[in-house]
């Protein structure tokens, strides 16, 4: 799997519901950040953030730019009540697995 797979598998996983694949994506150390959550580990993410794959039902990848143990995406997310917002993320990937995900986010006036 290329890294860019690693990466659409982890945005289909929470477009599917499917948690057991997205742990088997992640490193064991695995960190998770963003604006309203400075740093969750994988235990964190979990209870946190994963619930949110009730609501979100697409994911559509507008940027991707890889590295070598790296890649920046920016998407926007489909909802299940048609609501759309955009994100940039940043992974950081090694031995195959996702090391730590960095969100970047804000508000629109």
């Amino acid at each position: 799997m290329t890294n860019k797979d690693l990466i659409l598998a982890y945005f289909n996983c929470y477009e599917i519901g499917d948690r057991n694949r997205l742990q088997s994506l992640l490193d064991e150390d695995f960190q998770f950040s963003s604006p309203h959550d400075p740093t969750l580990t994988k235990e964190d993410y979990f209870r946190k953030c994963w619930p949110f794959h009730k609501k979100a039902t697409a994911y559509h990848i507008d940027t991707f730019l890889e590295d070598k143990n790296s890649i920046f995406v920016i998407y926007t997310c489909t909802t299940d009540n048609e609501n759309k917002f955009e994100n940039a993320e940043y992974f950081q990937i090694e031995n195959a697995k996702i090391k730590k995900v960095r969100v970047f986010y804000g508000t629109l006036n």
